[in-house]
């Protein structure tokens, strides 16, 4: 989803946290947020392609671009 589908979610409590972790395709790092119906939902472009970070500090911006005040880092 992109990020203003993903505010929408937040602004309506739909979605319970924010995660980064090592994408499995390439070398960065991508955001998922976990929905409060359960499953992962990632943060994607306009085209529905999963956005990958070069850098942690951009993924943790864009994930708190969403709303949330923390995240969850996740390291494999």
């Amino acid at each position: 989803m992109t990020k203003s589908e993903l505010r929408s979610l937040y602004s309506q409590e739909m979605l319970v946290e924010a995660m980064i972790e090592p994408s499995l395709s390439s070398d960065g790092w991508i955001v998922e947020f976990r929905h409060a119906r359960g499953g992962l939902v990632p943060l994607t472009d306009g085209n529905g392609v999963e956005q990958c970070f070069g850098d942690i500090d951009m993924a943790t911006e864009n994930a708190l671009d969403v709303g949330f005040h923390q995240v969850r880092i996740v390291d494999m």
